[in-house]
């Protein structure tokens, strides 16, 4: 996925009220794409996405901790229960990872955004 694709994704997700952030990482955690402009602690990245792959029961994310509710090989939803917050994941076809984070101030639920990042994942944006 290259960056217009990226930017593609995230204008479709901003159609949705309650994004925060959207990531692309490769297989081992490195951030290949970030709608943050600030830096992300890459050690923190890194534990996420172990999480992910190792089928933890909560992940951490921005000093927050999330109860990881749906996580299968290509998919990820976790929630902060006392923030509200959520997280939602899919790897892609390409084989990254697109992560997002969604506040608690939202129209949709977790798995309605876990279901439209994995479509988005997958989506050809050729």
């Amino acid at each position: 996925m290259n960056r217009a694709q990226f930017n593609r994704i995230i204008d479709d997700l901003n159609q949705y009220k309650g994004l925060q952030i959207v990531l692309l990482l490769d297989s081992e955690g490195m951030v290949i794409f970030s709608s943050l402009d600030s830096t992300l602690d890459e050690d923190e990245i890194k534990t996420l996405l172990d999480a992910w792959k190792d089928r933890a029961p909560s992940l951490n994310f921005m000093n927050e901790r999330y109860a990881i509710l749906k996580n299968e090989e290509i998919q990820l939803a976790a929630k902060n229960i006392a923030e509200q917050k959520g997280i939602a994941g899919s790897i892609t076809n390409e084989g990254d990872y697109l992560l997002i984070q969604i506040s608690k101030d939202t129209s949709l639920t977790l798995l309605e955004w876990s279901i439209i990042v994995n479509k988005l994942a997958w989506q050809n944006y050729s």
